[in-house]
């Protein structure tokens, strides 16, 4: 069993620092988590044993692609690879356990790293490492969804990696680092803004050709040159249709001239 970089632990401790105080599940808050009572929770109330699949936020690579998978008899299998990083995958299995409420369960873990999570109904919310639920802007990417709608799955603009080739109707260098990536497994977008890296959520209507993004966090290194990250972290905010032809894609903002254009440049994480 290959053991995990201890760049896991590190990029929990550094985006958790960049959150806001981090507080317990509460009753109040019905829209991040739901709240039962002792004779009605998460364990004996939820279809929870299966696959879970996500995109978690990374502090030095483009996210940490995992697969956590929970079976009855109490044990797990947890799958990761680090995105922009290296095409590795790390394997570990092992043992879980509930806590009193029935709401959260602890991976017993070999390596280091956050391993308690808050169980929903078809989905599991990461928690840092006093096992308190994350908040603030980047509190929506610690998730992973146990089952992927159908329209993501098999939406055309899913599991490819959208190079940007040109943005504001200004042609882009053909080595430029600015792409984006949709998944297919889940509604959630990662990808490179011309120097940092950006993660978040989207939300998609084939029908309509409507696509909008949401809760976007972005890593925060600083660049060294000139880039074009703020004029396109001002488009991933302002379009709100596409356009897709053949390998092209278009961000648009009503029926204005497209706001930037992207060619596929094969399928996500190579």
């Amino acid at each position: 069993m290959k053991s995990l970089p201890a760049s896991f632990l590190a990029a929990s401790m550094l985006l958790l620092g960049c959150t806001e105080p981090n507080v317990p599940f509460s009753a109040d808050e019905a829209s991040t988590a739901p709240v039962v009572d002792q004779a009605h929770n998460s364990r004996n109330a939820l279809d929870w044993d299966g696959r879970y699949e996500g995109i978690l936020p990374c502090a030095d690579c483009e996210g940490i692609q995992t697969r956590l998978t929970l079976q009855q008899d109490g044990h797990f299998q947890l799958e990761t690879r680090y995105l922009g990083k290296s095409e590795h995958l790390f394997r570990e299995q092992g043992a879980f356990e509930w806590d009193s409420s029935g709401q959260i369960i602890r991976l017993e873990r070999s390596q280091p790293g956050s391993d308690q999570f808050f169980v929903g109904e078809n989905v599991l919310w990461q928690l840092d490492m006093n096992g308190q639920r994350i908040t603030g802007e980047l509190a929506e990417n610690y998730k992973l969804h146990k089952a992927p709608p159908a329209q993501l799955a098999a939406s055309p603009l899913a599991g490819t990696r959208w190079q940007l080739t040109e943005l504001m109707g200004q042609q882009l260098p053909d080595d430029n680092p600015a792409y984006i990536v949709f998944s297919s497994t889940e509604p959630r977008v990662h990808g490179n803004a011309g120097c940092n890296r950006f993660f978040g959520g989207y939300e998609l209507n084939m029908e309509h050709m409507r696509l909008r993004l949401s809760g976007i966090g972005m890593t925060q290194m600083a660049c060294l040159q000139d880039t074009i990250e703020p004029e396109f972290s001002q488009v991933l905010q302002s379009f709100d249709n596409f356009n897709l032809t053949d390998d092209s894609l278009t961000l648009n903002r009503a029926r204005m001239a497209p706001l930037a254009r992207f060619t596929a440049a094969g399928p996500a994480g190579k």
